[in-house]
């Protein structure tokens, strides 16, 4: 019996299955490449069975694929975007370019359209519009500190920006539960100091003084923060003091992935702020955008001001829940008269 070649491996890493994981998807491509590089080798003499276990391509897969390059066209779902949102996704994308599908799909919503963040990427990738976003891998393992009412939990933290080419520090404080900046600040150095008066901010802009339980803090073990005057004011505001651990910022995660998302959006826009109060304004400006108009993704694309004004997120999970059904059911009513010109489908 003919042997596939001894260009097998090269023919393997061409095709991109060469140290494959097991269970990993093949891409358009692949696929067809597969079946011509089968066919060439059946040509040869070669059977297909023999020349799939040389590429490590399972004979159900391929037989999957040769079955579907012969199936008629399908019809469009009943489901498929309408006109008015592929076009409202078209002309989101192209008005802030810079924004994902996902926050395209939260966007759409303020404007009356419930399209899905996957709908929004498929159409965006058949387009072409999707740059692809690497990230660093975490560490450690993420921490699970879930609140379930607003003012439970608190992050606070720090990071560098630049003004007229110095060194400042954004502080800033965020509710676990909705993801609402609480309070912020912006300081030429950090100390003990100014953490007690973002922490006394904080707690009066929430009246938290009015409440019979408090928040419980959570912060990195920094010498402003371990500061036995900072801890003396925690106790007596009748706070809960929890550091986070030494080298885990995961320990007080939400409040970094804050600081990456403002740092994406706001501070590496500008290789450095001209003033502090420009650098005030600016970074007011984009916090007041963040809590109260930026969708936001594992809020369901609410807002973090509503999320926190609400204050329950089983009420909110049932309102996106509403809203989508509405949004099929219109969805529906127009691509079935669609349908049913094109096809002659009354159903």
């Amino acid at each position: 019996m003919p042997d596939p070649g001894a260009d097998v491996v090269k023919k393997k890493d061409e095709l991109g299955l060469t140290n494959r994981r097991k269970g990993a998807t093949y891409s358009g491509t692949q696929r067809v490449r597969i079946i011509d590089r089968v066919d060439q080798l059946k040509a040869t003499g070669i059977t297909k069975i023999q020349a799939l276990r040389s590429l490590g391509v399972c004979r159900s897969s391929y037989y999957g694929w040769r079955k579907r390059q012969h199936d008629k066209p399908r019809k469009p779902s009943i489901q498929c975007l309408t006109a008015a949102e592929c076009t409202a996704i078209i002309e989101h994308k192209k008005r802030e370019p810079q924004l994902s599908h996902r926050q395209i799909s939260g966007y759409l919503r303020c404007d009356g359209f419930w399209v899905s963040p996957s709908s929004c990427y498929r159409m965006l990738k058949a387009l072409g519009w999707v740059e692809p976003r690497l990230f660093r891998e975490a560490p450690w393992e993420t921490a699970r500190y879930e609140s379930f009412r607003p003012n439970q939990i608190w992050g606070e933290d720090w990071t560098i920006l630049t003004i007229a080419g110095m060194r400042y520090y954004l502080l800033t404080i965020i509710d676990y539960f909705s993801r609402f900046i609480v309070a912020w600040g912006i300081v030429k150095s950090v100390t003990q100091r100014e953490v007690q008066n973002l922490l006394a901010l904080a707690f009066m802009s929430e009246d938290i003084g009015q409440k019979v339980t408090k928040p419980m803090i959570r912060f990195d073990q920094g010498s402003p923060n371990m500061a036995h005057s900072t801890r003396r004011l925690i106790k007596d505001l009748e706070m809960l003091f929890s550091p986070s651990r030494a080298h885990r910022p995961t320990d007080n995660a939400r409040q970094e992935r804050w600081y990456r998302t403002v740092k994406q959006e706001e501070i590496y826009c500008y290789s450095t702020y001209p003033t502090e109060q420009i650098a005030r304004h600016s970074l007011g400006t984009y916090i007041y955008e963040y809590n109260e108009h930026r969708p936001h993704q594992s809020l369901w694309n609410f807002t973090p001001g509503y999320v926190h004004r609400l204050g329950n997120k089983s009420a909110l999970y049932a309102q996106y829940k509403k809203q989508v059904q509405i949004a099929k059911e219109q969805r529906i009513v127009t691509n079935r008269s669609k349908m049913s010109q094109l096809y002659g489908v009354s159903n």
